[in-house]
């Protein structure tokens, strides 16, 4: 049977293909493939295999036709897969196609994203710079975020962007300059005080700094670096901007947030050096 993953990539398709596929399961998930590619254009495939048996007379057929029908429809193809036979199936239909298709072991499934979520197309040096249109700002409130909030301004004027800000809530620790994040045996505010601090905060740096009032903002838990990258593939970002920071106590966490950010988004990242 396929079951469909949820992602946030418009065009990426996620499913799970287990058992033995039959030609009523292609007659339930094709008219949902092909639905995908009416809306977005070229898509990708992001496909795990988990107790896999293979696939029916038809089903195969299925597959095999649908593939030589629609081969020009896709860009990439992500299998994860740990069984030799699985690999040798598909690398017998993949003779049949021109489409770029890689397998992944069980564990680097996040290998596999960072592999679709890759720019391909023409490289061509005298092809026109690109032109943002959603660009992400990310605030932790720090001077190094001003810094990066003038630049995020800069861009914003010279592309005719939409700029987005975006904050992530996470639960308190307490820092000193010269140590690592320990987390203080003494009562911390509730959730509430921490969302509404943040949101007041939000707000006076954007008032500081200058931003539009057409300007999308968001406040929401979660950790800082995973947030900025779900929420850039969310709006279809296609720059992030943030601040830099040190190496030592605080500076030592948030830089591993920029660092992380800066290897793990699917766009441009600008890190901003105060």
């Amino acid at each position: 049977m396929f079951e469909i993953i949820p992602v946030n990539d418009k065009d990426i398709l996620a499913f799970k293909a287990t058992g033995k596929l039959t030609d009523a399961d292609y007659k339930q998930f094709l008219p949902i493939l092909e639905e995908k590619i009416r809306k977005h254009g070229r898509i990708s495939l992001f496909i795990e295999m988990h107790n896999f048996e293979g696939w029916e007379a038809q089903a195969a057929w299925d597959d095999l036709r649908f593939g030589l029908h629609h081969d020009h429809n896709f860009k990439r193809i992500a299998i994860i897969a740990d069984k030799p036979l699985i690999h040798a199936a598909i690398g017998f239909v993949n003779l049949f196609s021109h489409i770029e298709m890689r397998f992944f072991d069980n564990d680097e499934a996040e290998t596999a994203w960072d592999w679709l979520r890759e720019k391909t197309g023409n490289s061509n040096p005298e092809q026109p710079a690109q032109t943002y249109k959603n660009i992400l700002l990310a605030t932790d409130f720090s001077a190094h975020s001003d810094m990066a909030a003038k630049r995020a301004r800069q861009m914003v004027e010279q592309h005719g962007a939409q700029l987005h800000v975006l904050h992530a809530v996470e639960d308190v620790m307490y820092y000193n300059e010269a140590y690592d994040p320990v987390i203080a045996s003494i009562p911390l505010p509730n959730d509430d005080f921490l969302m509404q601090n943040a949101i007041e905060r939000m707000h006076q740096f954007c008032e500081r700094n200058k931003l539009d009032k057409n300007t999308d903002i968001e406040t929401r838990w979660g950790s800082p670096r995973w947030s900025i990258i779900s929420w850039a593939n969310e709006k279809n970002v296609d720059l992030i901007i943030m601040g830099s920071h040190g190496r030592r106590g605080i500076g030592r966490l948030l830089g591993s947030v920029s660092n992380s950010v800066l290897h793990k988004a699917h766009c441009d990242v600008l890190i901003v050096k105060s």
